[in-house]
């Protein structure tokens, strides 16, 4: 399956690089981060706790928060904290794929409940499933992606497909063990405009220092993760070059992704992406303070 998982440390030109990438004919995207892989509950928290550690109680705790994050996202259940997206609306059959997931991992339900659980004073209902390694979890998990995102492709008569979940990266391993035919796209920006943009954003620390610290465990947690993955599987891309050398970029891109150029890539306003806002945005003090925390990594990443 041809997958292109774009990710970064968040305001550093995801959704952008998706854009630009979605404008190609063969290529199919959402609107939106569908996240239910890489969110809490989600598929990759569920593939790698599940097996760490598992009691039957643990499992029933797991399924079920799985299922309900699935639920909320298809539309059919409580979906109001992640601003009403309805996955049934856009993805194919995406109701029944979750359904057929939940009987893959699950051996059985009964009515029971234990202390603790959320059902021990209404709906007395234990899920049941046996300990299971990550390698077992494997072919359940990766079929249901592969429905879903082959049913999107399928809809919009595409070859591949892009997604940009903003933290993609950390779990670039987990994806790939997943997929192991995808393809990860990190895109970065100077991280002092990274940290400038971040303290606007209701999911962020509004003070700059906490927010540079914020950024600096995401970039470094990347830093260890693609130490762990093929070499081939990964590009890296500054968004300064992707404003600045477009064309260059752009052909990179698909010569990476497998999917020849396309001019329709080109059929976006990229503006100039707010290049070196920080030099406005911030005080001398609060320079000093991004970079006393950031100038390794400034450094790393090649800015002045």
């Amino acid at each position: 399956m041809n997958v292109i998982f774009v990710g970064g440390t968040g305001r550093c030109g995801t959704s952008i690089t998706k854009e630009v990438i979605a404008k190609h004919p063969k290529v199919a995207s959402l609107p939106f981060e569908y996240r239910f892989i890489v969110d809490p509950d989600g598929l990759i928290d569920f593939y790698t706790s599940y097996a760490a550690s598992w009691t039957p109680y643990m499992a029933d705790k797991r399924l079920k928060r799985l299922e309900s994050l699935l639920v909320s996202l298809s539309g059919d259940g409580d979906f109001r904290r992640y601003g009403g997206w309805e996955l049934n609306e856009h993805i194919p059959d995406f109701r029944t794929y979750v359904s057929e997931l939940m009987d893959d991992l699950r051996d059985f339900s009964f009515m029971a409940t234990w202390v603790g659980a959320e059902n021990y004073t209404s709906t007395p209902e234990l899920y049941h499933a046996k300990a299971m390694s990550k390698y077992e979890l494997v072919a359940p998990i990766s079929r249901f992606i592969r429905k879903v995102i082959g049913s999107l492709i399928e809809k919009d008569g595409a070859e591949f497909f892009v997604e940009d979940n903003t933290w993609n990266i950390l779990f670039a391993k987990e994806l790939l063990e997943l997929i192991p035919e995808a393809k990860i796209i990190h895109v970065y920006r100077d991280p002092r405009d990274v940290v400038a943009s971040m303290i606007h954003q209701d999911w962020c620390p509004t003070d700059e220092w906490e927010a540079a610290l914020w950024y600096k465990s995401i970039i470094q947690r990347w830093f260890g993760v693609r130490l762990q993955i093929p070499a081939g599987s990964y590009i890296e891309i500054k968004l300064e070059d992707l404003v600045s050398s477009t064309e260059e970029t752009v052909r990179g891109i698909c010569k990476f992704t497998g999917f020849p150029y396309a001019p329709a890539m080109f059929d976006i306003n990229l503006g100039d992406a707010h290049i070196g806002r920080w030099k406005d945005d911030f005080s001398d003090r609060e320079k000093d303070n991004v970079e006393s925390v950031l100038h390794e990594i400034i450094e790393e990443l090649e800015y002045e």
